[in-house]
């Protein structure tokens, strides 16, 4: 698996590589420490570490053709120079080096430095069976949760004991807890999309939920909106079916050929004629991988266009300021004959 990823990353390099996003290294070698630099080129990887993780280091170069272990205790800009060689030019990350990190190498490097960006997730961004199977499971592991979710409304005394009570019961069905908290936002605070749930009361009526777990570092990424006890308002039942109404055509349109930007326009069409689509305050969805966040992006400006392995969330919303709000959202992989959806769960008002 290793090998052939790697071999993928070669075929688009013109010099060497430094990797050192860490998701970025991981999907290249299976390494899941704090700290390592992967050098890739045409005929040499090496994978550089320090002393905390020499014997994961070994175990890493054993799977990987022809690679090499560098491990150090002091001097890391000198070994990384080591390694650079005759190269004439190396690669980095931009969006993970920092300021210091490039002036540093800089003043001793014999090698031009040059920027690069996505080179690697380029690669991520379409899924193996393994990747798929993964997010899947992770997926039903939300799925598993969100069938508890009123009994323990029930008991919750706030939004974040609710929030904690649901990575609970992830735990309970086989994930890890994600890197963000989960959302749970009741009533009013359901009006703002990226609320931090803290000590507010739940209440008996709106609840907007948002979260997720890991399945072998693998996101899940799904949200819900539910009335707790008795009838919404009608304004929330409208806004509920104009939101599950915009999601559906959402994921109807998710195909091979398809840009970010036509899933983003076939969810605001809908939304559009309820006289919501200002309501609307946020991009469509994106990639879901090692990152929560990652590409292809769903969104008005987006020219990404999907292929099969992509996998996606399809997340629309309405927000009204002092009122509350409606989303849901579903994560949707791109097959070569359109879509399948991971995520199950009920996705009523009353689920």
């Amino acid at each position: 698996m290793y090998n052939e990823r790697i071999a993928k990353l070669r075929s688009r390099l013109e010099d060497p590589l430094l990797v050192t996003f860490l998701p970025n290294i991981r999907y290249l070698t299976g390494f899941t420490g704090s700290n390592a630099f992967v050098l890739v080129s045409n005929d040499r990887l090496v994978f550089i570490t320090d002393g905390r993780y020499a014997e994961m280091g070994e175990r890493i170069v054993s799977g990987i053709d022809g690679a090499e272990l560098v491990t150090y205790r002091t001097g890391l800009v000198d070994v990384l120079i080591e390694q650079f060689g005759d190269s004439e030019r190396v690669g980095l990350e931009a969006k993970d080096v920092s300021w210091s990190f490039v002036h540093g190498l800089k003043e001793k490097a014999r090698a031009g430095l040059i920027a690069t960006t996505g080179v690697v997730e380029q690669l991520r961004a379409v899924k193996d069976d393994a990747e798929i199977a993964s997010l899947a499971a992770a997926a039903a592991v939300g799925d598993a949760a969100f069938t508890q979710v009123r009994e323990l409304a029930a008991t919750a005394q706030s939004e974040a004991d609710l929030g904690w009570g649901i990575v609970g019961a992830m735990r309970q069905a086989g994930g890890r807890q994600a890197g963000w908290p989960p959302i749970a936002a009741a009533g009013p605070n359901a009006a703002l999309p990226h609320h931090l749930s803290a000590g507010d009361p739940l209440g008996s009526g709106l609840l907007l939920l948002d979260y997720g777990c890991t399945v072998d570092g693998y996101h899940s990424d799904m949200s819900r909106t539910i009335w707790l006890q008795g009838e919404p308002e009608e304004e929330i039942k409208r806004m509920h079916g104009a939101v599950l109404e915009s999601q559906e055509a959402g994921i109807a349109a998710v195909a091979p050929g398809v840009t970010g930007h036509d899933v983003d326009e076939a969810c605001r069409a809908v939304l559009r004629d309820y006289g919501y689509e200002d309501l609307f305050l946020h991009s469509t969805g994106h990639g879901v991988g090692l990152e929560i966040h990652e590409g292809p992006r769903l969104a008005k400006s987006s020219e990404d266009v999907l292929v099969a392995g992509n996998v996606v969330t399809v997340e629309p919303g309405i927000y009204v300021a002092g009122f509350g709000g409606v989303r849901i959202e579903d994560m949707v992989v791109v097959t070569a004959e359109g879509h399948r959806v991971l995520t199950e769960s009920d996705k009523g008002w009353n689920a």
